[in-house]
């Protein structure tokens, strides 16, 4: 007979029992007379052969610096934006996990007059709701920071703000087919609802290991 225990996850170094009590099982090990989990899993206890083991959980799947990802804004907040993560590498991701990106975007353009090249810093609109797509660059103290600067990232679909209308790209900002609101935003370069769409369907037809 096994009772699983109410605070049933452990971490790996987490004490689960003293070896007066119970052997150790499967992913545990025994310091100085405590049986402490080797693996993130259930704690399982065997009552009868007084044995307790972990039932290890599958690992999750962490990001990697370089890898995409889509996902939504959650929250603005000053200069940075919160992105809770959808997909990765184009494959559904459901483990939670969200991302911090910087709005200070530089565009680069070209002075027709003068014939140079330059930098300006545009007012660019972030909303709670948009579809990032953005590139893993840093894990720095488990966060994980994307980049949204490249032209291949940043918003890939919203909705109007106003009426909830569907949006298209109009150069460098978007513009709601109801009503007309028009805002700059930080637009991918294949922005639209079908992109959207497409990558959508394309992650749930993945039939992963």
């Amino acid at each position: 007979m096994k009772k699983q225990s109410q605070n049933s996850i452990a971490f790996p170094g987490d004490l689960i029992a003293e070896i007066e009590e119970f052997e150790g099982g499967k992913n545990t090990f025994v310091s100085d007379g405590s049986v402490r989990a080797s693996a993130m899993g259930d704690k399982e206890y065997d009552l009868k052969r007084r044995i307790v083991r972990i039932d290890q959980k599958k690992p999750l799947v962490m990001p990697k610096i370089g890898d995409e990802v889509i996902g939504y804004i959650v929250m603005l907040f000053g200069p940075m934006i919160s992105v809770k993560l959808l997909y990765l590498n184009g494959k559904l991701f459901s483990a939670g996990f969200s991302a911090i990106a910087s709005t200070r975007i530089n565009f680069r353009e070209r002075n027709r007059e003068r014939g140079e090249r330059g930098e300006r810093r545009a007012k660019v609109a972030f909303r709670v709701g948009d579809i990032i797509r953005g590139r893993v660059t840093s894990l720095l103290n488990s966060s994980i920071h994307i980049t949204i600067a490249e032209k291949e990232y940043g918003v890939l679909y919203t909705l109007c703000y106003l009426c909830g209308g569907d949006t298209v790209r109009v150069n460098n900002a978007v513009k709601c087919i109801e009503c007309g609101n028009y805002e700059e935003r930080k637009v991918t370069n294949d922005y639209g609802s079908d992109t959207f769409k497409a990558i959508f369907r394309s992650a749930k037809s993945y039939q992963g290991p």
